[in-house]
């Protein structure tokens, strides 16, 4: 089968099955889980509050696939910007800061090895 006929194909196909997604709810549940587990991971690893925000509000989405109603579709939406505007703002508040002490001891030492 040539490229083109898939591509045909796969266009007719979601014409005649529009959907909120752009591939299929099997794939969505794997990319779910993986990016999850994943995230829980980097959580149980850094301790970073955000990894853990995002590892809550990706699942939701597959709630999508439970209802055909568009105000679950905007109240969705509305949940995943507050869930995603906490992860970004949790990810600056607790970054990992580099104390100036730090930066001009080892600019000390890189010095005196460069002087030697």
């Amino acid at each position: 089968m040539i490229n083109t006929d898939i591509f045909l194909t796969l266009a007719v196909n979601e014409m005649e099955n529009p959907s909120f997604f752009p591939f299929p709810f099997p794939l969505h549940v794997i990319f779910c889980i993986l990016a999850t587990a994943f995230l829980i991971f980097r959580f149980v690893t850094n301790k970073k509050p955000f990894q853990l925000i995002i590892a809550i509000a990706i699942p939701l989405s597959l709630t999508l696939w439970i209802s055909d109603n568009r105000t679950w579709y905007y109240i969705l939406g509305l949940i995943e910007l507050v869930l995603l505007t906490t992860a970004f703002v949790t990810s600056i508040i607790f970054r990992d800061k580099s104390t100036p002490e730090n930066e001009t001891s080892e600019t000390t030492e890189i010095e005196n090895e460069v002087h030697e």
